[in-house]
């Protein structure tokens, strides 16, 4: 991977990190919004690692669960933290 993909991998990440906290304290009183603003930040980052895999010609299913498993348990863990 060259140094310009990891800079853009890391400039997203970073953004949609920083735009999902954002969202999630504005609108912590409601909890269907945290639910759809988890979920979609979640959606996000499953698309962008199917896509740059499907780019760089290694997406293999493998791949592609170790990324589902990873947004199930950063949901289950905000889920936790948020509901309790």
């Amino acid at each position: 991977m060259s140094k310009k993909q990891k800079t853009i991998n890391n400039i997203f990440f970073l953004v949609l990190t920083l735009a999902a906290i954002y969202l999630i304290f504005k609108n912590r009183h409601s909890t269907n919004l945290l639910l759809y603003i988890m979920l979609g930040a979640s959606s996000i980052y499953l698309a962008w690692a199917a896509i740059f895999h499907k780019i760089d010609k290694s997406l293999t299913l493998p791949i592609f669960i170790e990324y589902l498993l990873t947004a199930v348990l950063v949901l289950i863990l905000l889920l936790g933290i948020l509901y309790n």
